[in-house]
């Protein structure tokens, strides 16, 4: 009981919230009055969000904007509205181009910070490669295998990269470490700068104003792993993108497999360790099914495609599992629950699953037992619907 309540006070403030839309192609053109949730391919926010954005898609671009927080994962995303509270952004290319009224934290393979953007607040990233033309009026922490700052930072600012060059104003403390560190014409330094670089002693110019530059080499253990205050946005970053890549998949399994998901579970009590069984041909007969093809020259397309389905079928093997303990406790529950509800309930076990296979062994034998069973209720329940349809494969 007291699990259950736990679960649900979790689960809460999602189940209240209205706003879902998943889809190819999504357009918010009408403003929302409420948080908003999206998964897509194309996702492009041309009118007023009144409450959190929360968007995972390849492509996404906000136009408009957002009176709360905004997090976003995806392939390349365009932030050019207002955003009034934080950012949260994981992904492969993405530019803030607006203001935003309190922190961004961001973690990608490259990041751009123009020139007109504005952040009210501290801007925390770890990526490939950033560029920083804006107005920071927080702190400033980067670290980047190659980061440029020509933008202006009123906070302390403390940098990392590989290649680093500094052409912009930092009125606070600067931490500096780096391979390579350039120190541009129009740079200014208006409080004291900590620095290390591969090449020793570096000439400031004339970037220093009533301020000094001294080389510490302490700072060199920085440039050997990227520190620890970094791992934790990389780590931010990688939740956030599993989360909402995860709910989608979820979402499209809920949509094109209810009814063999929903069929699955009545095996669980009477028919769990044949169902288990079936799991394990699965798991183990598949792949020698796709060597055998593999060795037949006019198999080598089929054990192509049978492989990409394998692998998939392990990526994603929680997430199944997930869904058919969900549907599992929605039948003994003797009510429906709804789309949007057992979506959220199967993403909360599938979290819990994923953490749980970060135990060493544990970890790996439960995501096995998941998988097995899984695959194996799915198998056999296909298996009989045949049966059923064909009375003398029984018989035989």
């Amino acid at each position: 009981m007291k699990t259950k309540t736990l679960l649900f006070i979790w689960l809460l403030p999602f189940l209240v919230i209205s706003q879902f839309k998943t889809g190819e192609d999504i357009t918010i053109s009408t403003p929302q009055n409420d948080d908003v949730y999206l998964t897509g391919k194309d996702i492009s926010i041309d009118a007023m969000v009144k409450g959190d954005l929360v968007a995972a898609g390849s492509y996404i671009t906000v136009n408009d904007s957002i009176t709360q927080d905004l997090i976003v994962a995806g392939g390349e995303i365009i932030v050019k509205g207002y955003v009034a509270d934080d950012i949260r952004m994981a992904g492969g290319k993405l530019t803030i181009d607006s203001e935003v009224g309190d922190d961004v934290i961001v973690a990608g393979g490259e990041l751009t910070i123009t020139k007109d953007a504005v952040i009210n607040g501290n801007l925390i990233t770890v990526g490939g490669k950033t560029r920083i033309k804006g107005v920071i009026i927080g702190m400033l922490k980067a670290s980047a295998g190659e980061l440029v700052m020509n933008g202006i930072v009123e906070g302390d600012a403390m940098l990392q990269g590989g290649e680093l060059k500094i052409d912009g104003i930092i009125h606070g403390t600067s931490e500096i470490v780096a391979e390579d560190l350039e120190i541009g014409e129009n740079a200014q330094f208006h409080k004291d700068v900590s620095y290390w670089s591969e090449d020793g002693q570096i000439d400031f110019k004339n970037s220093l104003f009533n301020a000094t530059a001294k080389l510490d080499e302490t700072l060199m253990g920085e440039h050997e792993e990227i520190p620890w205050k970094f791992f934790g946005i990389a780590a931010f970053g990688f939740w956030v993108f599993y989360i909402l890549s995860a709910f989608l998949v979820i979402l499209l399994l809920n949509y094109f497999f209810k009814p063999l998901l929903t069929e699955a579970v009545t095996y669980i009590k009477e028919d769990l360790w044949k169902s288990f069984g079936y799991g394990l041909i699965y798991l183990f007969g598949l792949p020698i099914l796709i060597a055998f093809t593999f060795m037949i020259i006019i198999g080598i397309p089929i054990s192509l495609f049978l492989l990409s389905f394998y692998l998939f079928s392990l990526l994603f093997g929680h997430l199944v599992g997930a869904l058919l303990l969900t549907y599992y406790l929605e039948k003994r529950n003797g009510q429906p629950w709804g789309v949007w509800r057992t979506s959220f309930i199967a993403l909360g076990f599938a979290i819990v699953l994923r953490l749980l296979t970060f135990i060493p062994l544990l970890g790996f034998l439960i995501a096995f037992l998941v998988m097995t069973l899984a695959y194996g209720l799915l198998a056999y329940t296909i298996w009989q619907n045949r049966n059923r349809k064909n009375p003398k494969l029984v018989e035989e």
